[in-house]
């Protein structure tokens, strides 16, 4: 008479070894995804605050959050606020409420203030056809 309990030992090893290999295969495959995902995704948004933190660099000390919002579209607007304070600036109010962002680094001597007594420049001149979202597709 065979000795099945042998066998038994056998086909249960042979399922045990294929699960195992089958388990660590998964979990590598499901890590090198995850790893390769959250390499892209922070390299977005370290990228988008490095140009957050260059359009900040130019000749004006603050920004209204309007054309920082154009040139870094894609964000909601308090992802876009958030990604401006990772990136080092602060928020203001100009003297009729419009929203305004520097760098601190530009605009320590402004600390204390909510409300700058001054306007963006050009605030009430209309935007050039080509920077106009909503007339983008029509200017060709």
């Amino acid at each position: 008479m065979p000795d099945w309990s042998q066998a038994q030992l056998g086909a249960a090893l042979v399922a045990g070894v294929v699960a195992l290999v089958t388990a660590i295969v998964t979990a590598l495959v499901t890590i090198s995804i995850s790893e390769r995902k959250l390499r892209r995704d922070f390299g977005l948004e370290f990228a988008a605050e490095r140009v957050a933190h260059e359009l900040m660099q130019s000749k004006w000390r603050l920004r209204s959050f309007d054309v920082i919002k154009f040139h870094l579209g894609g964000f909601e607007d308090d992802d876009l606020r958030k990604m401006l304070v990772k990136a080092g600036a602060i928020r203001f109010a100009s003297k009729s409420g419009f929203e305004l962002w520097g760098l601190l680094s530009r605009n320590r001597d402004l600390l204390g203030l909510t409300r700058v007594p001054w306007d963006p420049e050009n605030r009430g001149a209309p935007l050039p056809t080509w920077m106009n979202p909503a007339k983008v597709g029509e200017a060709k």
